[in-house]
């Protein structure tokens, strides 16, 4: 299975993939490693380093077939969540809804969260059952429990199968060391420095300590059995605090204790019933405290980098606060500097120039509204001086000489603002365009790289088979092609040369109820029809609709051998046929081998088609399915391909219509056929390409498009595509 672990750095969550790695199963994890380590994991696994509330998130789903989500990420320190509850409820609550979300768009079958103890409260009930009703005394055990409601209505809506796992004070190695760390990782640091071991309150609280390996074959045994509902996870066990010092002085010396008052928000006791955990999943815990603490010790005593890693606590980003009127204090300052400027240089320079300059200066360093102060600044010091040489401060007001100026100030600084302005936006503009290519590039790449990793991976399977295992690994070279068309061409040879027949058909499903012939094996005495109409109840009807393959048991006359559904989202878009392989050749492993080939086509189907998705508005004129001149040429180059290898025609049609608005390119593609093709060449002419069409099917396909006003012409230099 695909397991996704969120927080699978962390230190439930590398247990967890650690456990599940050891049954072959393919590991992918998403982790912000603000708390995670990637040391923690040291198999082959795919990972995603981001938030879990990222909308990156999206497209890991969407790249991999994820069967098993395991949520471990979260916000974990209850007097964290006090003092800074928003941030407590971002993670623990926006970002299990992110993940629940894509798990219901993405079809997982299995949701497994991890909560928490913490939904108890205070709750002196004890040992505590799943029956007890949530009161917790935090914003963490708050999001917890409603992080459980959240799981429980997306079964309820969505029928994903959701499995809650109630923590009690989980230890071991691996866990990281900050303020806010779990008491036993918090003591063994202090222990190891020799430092003082602080006790807050009296220490006679009690806690339920469970080591982390136990919690990760509880996990395992949950999912591999189809556990499903709310659980406590723990031992049974309630240990005070002061009895957890002495158990921990008998492995290594403490130093010193110190007693500080209790923290808010601490439960004074705690301790879970585990027997319907124990009941339905036949699990025990394993580990004695006395052996999880000498593991924890031994960890930290190993690590080489000192006694433990310490991990200091994430700082939030501070927003650059914006000084209130600060634009207006720079301009003023500028201003000044100006103005002494003018007294200075007046005996050199013309004053209008220097105040011109300063407007320059204004409108490239400061907003428009900035300008206009200056303007009026400037201006404001043309009139002084005028006042000052005698003139009347009434006069100045109808001086034209005074306004013209003060226009040019204003409109100069104007221009030169809207263009300094029109500049940054444009540089941010085209930096969002570089951050949204790179982020595509990125996606097309992953999806390259899980192309490859999906042959390997059938590669592997299909070689431990006893079947041609030499022909079988050269045919899945086959399939790496993107481009869908070229792909059901190789497939045809890789039906063939690994299942050992001769006559295979891959029909293109339509909602219409007729299958159109996509492609077929080139013997030339296997004609099948071009198309087949979906008539119910028989194999292939049942194949489509089922979703799996189906076998000829009975022998029925005019039916396929067997019928294997091509998936891609939940449902079959083509349908493989095979006619002539003996019935006495049908045997499991012969089956196995059917049912291994037909997953990796439709793998590999699924990629091109996604690959085909992101790259759709560079492949198509926008607003139709009319092919741009390279991608054109790309699919009459495998028409010419098809035809060498299989015999499969292509009737190449001019349209000699000149009207090639968006609306007629619209109004030419709705008549023609699901694998047909239209585009243009590199000269601009536009083309019909009829797919699996002899000369004589193309004339009717002429008389209709004439019939709706569309002129077209064969194209008699293609002969290399068809036989006349």
């Amino acid at each position: 299975m695909n397991i996704l672990i969120t927080g699978g750095y962390g230190f439930i969550g590398s247990f967890v993939a650690e456990r599940f790695y050891k049954e072959n199963h393919s590991i992918f994890i998403i982790d912000n490693l603000s708390v995670g380590r990637k040391e923690h994991i040291s198999f082959r696994h795919k990972a995603l380093i981001a938030d879990i509330k990222d909308t990156q998130c999206e497209a890991f789903f969407k790249s991999h077939s994820i069967d098993v989500v395991i949520h471990c990420a979260a916000q974990t320190h209850v007097s964290r969540s006090i003092i800074d509850p928003v941030e407590d409820s971002s993670t623990n609550i926006l970002g299990l809804i992110n993940m629940l979300n894509l798990s219901h768009k993405y079809n997982v079958k299995k949701f497994v969260f991890c909560s928490s103890a913490a939904i108890y409260g205070n709750n002196q009930q004890l040992p505590l059952t799943e029956v007890e009703a949530g009161n917790p005394i935090s914003p963490y055990g708050l999001n917890k429990w409603t992080g459980e409601l959240y799981c429980q209505k997306w079964e309820e809506m969505y029928r994903i199968s959701t499995l809650i796992y109630r923590f009690s004070n989980v230890y071991g190695p691996r866990q990281h060391v900050s303020e806010e760390s779990s008491v036993i990782t918090s003591f063994t640091n202090l222990i190891l420095e020799k430092r003082p071991v602080t006790i807050y309150g009296d220490g006679e609280q009690t806690r339920d300590f469970i080591y982390v390996g136990d919690v990760a074959e509880a996990i395992y045994r949950g999912v591999i059995s189809q556990l499903s509902g709310v659980y406590n996870l723990s031992t049974g066990t309630d240990v005070a605090i002061n009895q957890l010092v002495d158990e921990m002085s008998m492995i290594h010396p403490v130093s010193d204790i110190k007693q500080v008052d209790s923290r808010q928000g601490d439960i004074k006791r705690s301790v879970l019933d585990n027997t319907k955990l124990k009941r339905d999943l036949d699990w025990v815990p394993k580990y004695s405290l006395d052996e999880g603490l000498k593991k924890v010790f031994d960890y930290y005593k190993d690590k080489e980098e000192g006694p433990i890693p310490t991990v200091v606590k994430p700082k939030k980003e501070k927003k650059a606060k914006r000084i209130p009127f600060l634009s207006f204090l720079e301009n003023i300052s500028l201003f000044v500097i100006f103005f002494g400027m003018s007294f200075l240089l007046t005996p050199i320079v013309d004053v209008v120039d220097i105040w011109l300059i300063y407007i320059l200066l204004a409108a490239i360093l400061f907003e428009k509204t900035q300008v206009v102060v200056s303007a009026f600044l400037a201006i404001g010091v043309q009139a002084y001086l005028m006042a000052s040489q005698g003139r009347i401060w009434t006069s100045l007001f109808v001086d034209n000489t005074l306004l013209a100026t003060f226009t040019i100030y204003l409109l100069v600084g104007l221009i030169v603002s809207y263009k300094v302005e029109r500049g940054r936006i444009e540089l941010q503009f085209t930096k969002d365009e570089l951050t949204s290519s790179q982020s595509k590039y990125s996606f097309l790449t992953s999806i390259y790289e899980d192309t490859l990793q999906v042959k390997d991976e059938m590669k592997e399977q299909i070689l431990r088979m006893e079947d041609g295992i030499g022909t079988i690994y050269d045919s899945v070279k086959e399939l790496d092609n993107l481009e869908p068309e070229a792909l059901l061409n190789g497939a045809i040879h890789v039906l063939e040369r690994t299942l050992k027949a001769r006559h295979f058909a891959i029909y293109l499903v339509h909602s219409s109820g007729y299958m159109r012939l996509a492609v077929k094996s080139s013997d030339s005495l296997y004609q099948p029809t071009a198309s087949i109409k979906q008539e119910q109840g028989t194999i292939i009807d049942k194949a489509i609709s089922n979703k799996k393959i189906y076998y000829n048991t009975n022998l029925t006359e005019n039916e396929p051998i067997f019928a294997a559904p091509i998936i891609q989202h939940q449902e079959a878009i083509a349908v493989i046929l095979c006619h002539d392989v003996p019935f006495n050749r049908l045997t499991l492993s012969y089956k196995n081998m059917v049912d291994v080939v037909t997953r990796l086509i439709s793998t590999s189907l699924a990629r091109a088609y996604e690959y085909i998705n992101e790259i759709n508005t560079e492949r198509f004129i926008e607003g139709t399915n009319v092919l741009r001149p390279h991608y054109f040429q790309r699919i009459l180059e495998n028409k010419h391909k098809i035809f060498q290898e299989l015999n499969i025609p292509t009737v190449k049609l001019e349209v000699l219509t000149l009207d090639h608005s968006i609306e007629n390119l619209q109004f030419i593609g709705s008549l023609l056929r699901i694998n047909d093709h239209l585009g243009f060449d590199e000269k601009g002419q536009l083309f019909i390409l009829l797919s699996n069409a002899t000369i004589e099917e193309a004339k009717f396909a002429m008389e209709r498009l004439q019939k709706n006003g569309i002129m077209v012409a064969l194209d008699e230099k293609e002969e290399a595509l068809h036989v006349s």
